[in-house]
């Protein structure tokens, strides 16, 4: 009679490893899309599927999202330290295997996007590619880069459906409030766009019904111009001025999400 071996104990601490895993190899996800994720690598049951996951958005290691993000998960700071720290705990085939499906399952979310990543044509020696994502009539996001770096225009690129959750993530996250003072008159897309310079961000307006923010952030030589869907004209505006003040900071961010791609 052949021998055994028995399973292997899973502890609750490694569970919650393995729904954090799942999350950062996804960049981010509903509920209802990590949910079947997890089911189809058998990692866990629903149910404590939903309690690990409760439990971690409890203790500050995953957030969810608001404005154009309502609902979707995505690892704060403390979920990736956390990650970082204690990620040797689970096995490294397993990982890779989580690594390997969510290739495969982030192009299928992706598939219900409009994602359009293209380079510009330039005159001046500089080179420039626009990054689009539209989930409807309207682009949830716009971001045109222009710098003299043309490898990473060509990462850029390249690696845009890869990296479209980390800056949708790095983007919606940005802390900022809701305008008190008057707001400007919003512009048109093309119109915000062309306008919009550092110190100098600008209101767009679809229809009169939905609102995206305008800014220009520069770090390093590369220049971001960034058009990011809010549902007010309030909330665009405070996020615009947010991302004017953190010009520098959020450039970094965003060349650092990009040369990683």
């Amino acid at each position: 009679m052949p021998f055994l071996s028995p399973k292997r104990k899973i502890s609750d601490a490694e569970n919650k490893l393995r729904v954090l895993c799942c999350l950062d190899a996804l960049g981010m996800a509903t509920q209802e899309q990590l949910w079947p994720f997890v089911a189809r690598l058998e990692l866990m049951e629903y149910i404590p599927f939903c309690l690990f996951l409760d439990e971690l958005k409890n203790d500050g290691a995953v957030a969810v999202g608001g404005h154009a993000l309502e609902g979707v998960l995505y690892l704060t700071e403390a979920g990736k330290q956390q990650l970082a720290l204690f990620e040797n705990r689970l096995l490294s085939a397993e990982k890779e295997r989580i690594a390997a499906s969510a290739r495969t399952y982030r192009d299928q979310l992706h598939e219900r996007r409009q994602m359009r990543a293209a380079y510009e044509s330039s005159a001046d020696g500089l080179f420039r590619a626009s990054l689009t994502v539209r989930e409807g009539d309207v682009p949830t996001l716009f971001l045109r880069i222009t710098t003299a770096d043309q490898t990473l225009v060509e990462k850029a690129v390249k690696g845009f459906s890869a990296t479209v959750a980390q800056l949708l993530g790095q983007l919606y996250t940005l802390p900022f409030e809701s305008a008190q003072e008057d707001i400007p008159a919003p512009l048109t897309q093309e119109a915000a766009i062309a306008c919009a310079s550092p110190t100098q961000p600008q209101l767009c307006a679809f229809g009169g019904r939905e609102h995206a923010a305008v800014a220009c952030v520069e770090e390093g030589g590369v220049r971001y111009t960034i058009l990011l869907l809010l549902p007010t004209a309030r909330e665009a505006w405070g996020w615009a001025k947010a991302a004017d003040a953190s010009a520098h900071a959020l450039a970094s961010c965003l060349t650092a999400a990009l040369v990683d791609a």
